[in-house]
């Protein structure tokens, strides 16, 4: 199974470190990040000209117009967590259990067939920071299983599995101003605690 990756976020590259020998990665499609991490394959700017079987997104920035054989890696539990800013409106909430959700994409945004799931807990006091370095323990092998899974439940049995219509969370347009404040201040302690520049 040949896998075109897009996403260019701290996340994405230690994903990408963890099942880069076990999988078949073509290519590369750059995104923004505001944490970038770094991905040792060759970039891709015409999707169509890189052969590929799937294509596979972990934090990519943009809408995946040729979503045939997309999948996502969602930083929240669908369908109640769609949408952006998962770890902000977690805390918000006053949640006490979050999650990374593996899911078929369409055209419509983080509405699709669920193939995996995996929850982690969310404490009293959490923040922003705490959860981000929760959500990069667990993704990288989360990921390596959720594609495991997906090659033996094979790609035309994808479309069976549970789907149903998210809550959606938009980014930046639900955080109040006081809160967007802080929001950012966390956005720099993140850049600063993996060492990159924020954007």
């Amino acid at each position: 199974m040949k896998i075109l990756l897009y996403g260019s976020s701290h996340l994405t590259a230690a994903s990408y470190e963890r099942i880069k020998d076990e999988f078949d990665f073509v290519g590369h499609v750059h995104g923004k990040a505001r944490i970038p991490g770094i991905i040792d394959l060759p970039v891709v700017k015409h999707p169509k000209d890189c052969p590929h079987d799937i294509k596979l997104s972990i934090q990519y920035h943009k809408k995946i117009f040729d979503y045939k054989n997309a999948f996502n890696i969602h930083t929240g539990l669908l369908p109640g967590w769609g949408g952006g800013d998962i770890l902000y409106h977690t805390i918000k909430n006053g949640e006490r259990e979050q999650g990374i959700t593996f899911h078929k994409m369409t055209d419509k945004f983080d509405y699709g067939p669920i193939i995996s799931k995996i929850t982690y807990p969310v404490f009293e006091g959490d923040s922003v920071v705490d959860l981000y370095e929760r959500v990069t323990n667990i993704v990288p092998s989360f990921v390596r299983s959720s594609l495991k899974l997906l090659e033996s439940i094979g790609l035309e049995n994808i479309d069976k599995c549970y789907k149903q219509v998210p809550k959606i969370f938009k980014k930046k347009e639900e955080i109040g101003p006081l809160d967007l404040k802080e929001y950012e201040k966390m956005g720099n302690k993140l850049a600063a605690l993996y060492g990159v520049q924020s954007d």
